[in-house]
């Protein structure tokens, strides 16, 4: 029986895994096509947390009215001081990836984009959630080592689309150190990642609204 729970729970990481992979590498060439297509990267950004804004409110319409129960709800001062963060660096993190795609190829992205666990494991460090080790060391090492061979003397290099790529894993760092010390917090009851989805967007499109009028209008 504990056999068959390990070859489930491996199974279900595995598959999980591969998912997320699968979507991921999916959004990154949309992404690439639509703002080749559309040089608009910022508004495309903001109507589409504004369409997931809107979705996370009729799904959690739909569990109050299935369960009989309200939904998690966020004093003013909680959402200004502990939500803010994350739905901050979240805008920044998909708006700066969004942007680079107007410079830089899909293969020099996803390079650049990988140094994210770099700054999520500094932030982290920083915040007290891991505490500094030998393998957390070498793992940025190798990273940072791999970065610089694939991007020295590339000719795809474009040094705007770099920063804004490297940026948005800096943000990154910040984004999901705030989203776990976030969700972790027990008296905000987030677990469910459409309530997380719910309270952040709005901070998310408030912080891409100016950038998309000074940058595209």
């Amino acid at each position: 029986m504990e056999c068959f729970n390990a070859f489930s729970n491996s199974f279900k990481s595995l598959l999980g895994i591969g998912l997320f992979y699968a979507f991921s590498m999916s959004l990154i060439f949309f992404n690439n096509n639509i703002i080749k297509a559309y040089p608009f990267p910022l508004s495309i950004t903001f109507f589409h947390l504004l369409m997931k804004f809107i979705f996370a409110c009729i799904v959690r319409s739909i569990i109050s009215l299935y369960r009989g129960e309200k939904r998690v709800e966020i004093p003013w001062s909680s959402y200004i001081r502990d939500v803010s963060p994350t739905g901050i660096a979240s805008a920044l993190d998909i708006g700066l990836s969004n942007w680079s795609f107007e410079f830089i190829t899909v293969s020099l992205y996803t390079m650049t984009k990988s140094t994210t666990i770099i700054f999520v494991l500094l932030f982290a460090i920083i915040c007290k959630l891991e505490k500094p080790t030998l393998s957390i060391l070498l793992i940025v090492f190798c990273i940072s080592v791999g970065l610089f061979l694939f991007t020295y003397q590339s000719t795809q290099f474009d040094g705007i689309g770099f920063i804004l790529v490297l940026s948005a894993s800096a943000v990154s760092g910040i984004r999901w150190t705030a989203a776990q010390k976030l969700t972790q917090k027990s008296k905000f009851g987030l677990g469910n990642p459409v309530d997380v989805i719910y309270h952040t967007q709005p901070w998310m499109a408030l912080t891409l609204l100016p950038l998309s009028f000074y940058f595209e209008s």
